[in-house]
């Protein structure tokens, strides 16, 4: 989820084209290896942590997506109850990502289309991670109905767009920053952008629309210590701490992602 995310942040801002070019491969090269190698050592130190305190086969059952929650184990139930809000946040992120765009004069930044074809790749690989996981993990359209599943959507769309989008695409501010220099952004939106700013507005009121009538406290898991129930502002705080090892990924996994892509839109047109 979080490597799909990362590749969107990442895509969706090289997607115009525009960046400077005097950027010195070697800074971008070194960028790129430092906070990929940071990433991995996150994901290798939660592996380690999650052995460590469940075991091998929870370890497995997690990483293949048969938990669903505490207690309920189910042929991907975990990822495909993740995917009706994946999609929406992740369409959401590619419209904001490739809306910001520098202020500077056409003439001082000019369209790589080597940078576009980068970025398309990048978001092209994003959607082949989460067509391919959904189809290991397929079990019927009928799954997407279930009330439980439409009701943790809505705690991770309330969440993500919050958090963990926004750290990543300041994380591809930063690295832009670093490899060229301060500069000034701006919103500029395209018909691209807010085409897939709607379509994640739409499928996300679908989903509310979905839950009108459903008793959303009364689905959502109960820790043993709240025997007065939970609350709405519960559920979404302590979702944001369920995360946090997400958070941590995302910043130097997106913007390793990025400095990727300006590293190879800069070595390949030269």
């Amino acid at each position: 989820m979080i490597t799909m995310f990362a590749l969107c942040a990442a895509g969706g801002f090289a997607l115009t084209g525009r960046a400077p070019e005097n950027v010195k491969p070697s800074r971008a090269a070194y960028l790129a290896i430092a906070l990929l190698v940071g990433g991995v050592v996150v994901i290798l130190f939660a592996l380690v942590a999650s052995v460590h305190t469940v075991g091998w086969q929870r370890t497995i059952d997690y990483a293949l997506q048969r938990i669903e929650r505490d207690g309920v184990m189910s042929k991907g139930g975990n990822w495909n109850q993740l995917q009706l809000s994946n999609i929406p946040i992740a369409l959401g992120t590619i419209g904001v990502s490739s809306a910001l765009v520098m202020l500077a004069r056409d003439s001082e930044i000019r369209k790589n289309p080597v940078l576009i074809q980068a970025a398309l790749s990048c978001v092209g690989l994003a959607t082949a991670l989460s067509i391919g996981i959904s189809a290991f993990n397929w079990c019927g359209w009928q799954c997407f109905l279930n009330p439980r599943w439409l009701a943790h959507s809505r705690r991770e769309i309330a969440t993500y767009p919050l958090s963990g989008i926004p750290i990543a695409l300041a994380s591809v501010l930063s690295v832009e920053r670093y490899l060229a220099g301060p500069r000034a952004w701006t919103f500029k939106g395209r018909s691209l952008s807010w085409t897939l700013l709607a379509a994640g507005i739409v499928i996300t009121l679908g989903e509310l629309i979905s839950l009108r009538n459903v008793d959303v406290l009364a689905l959502a898991q109960t820790p043993s210590f709240a025997n007065q129930g939970i609350s709405i502002s519960y559920l979404l705080f302590s979702h944001v701490f369920e995360h946090f090892l997400d958070f941590v990924l995302i910043a130097p996994l997106t913007g390793g992602l990025y400095a990727l892509l300006r590293l190879l839109a800069q070595t390949r047109r030269h």
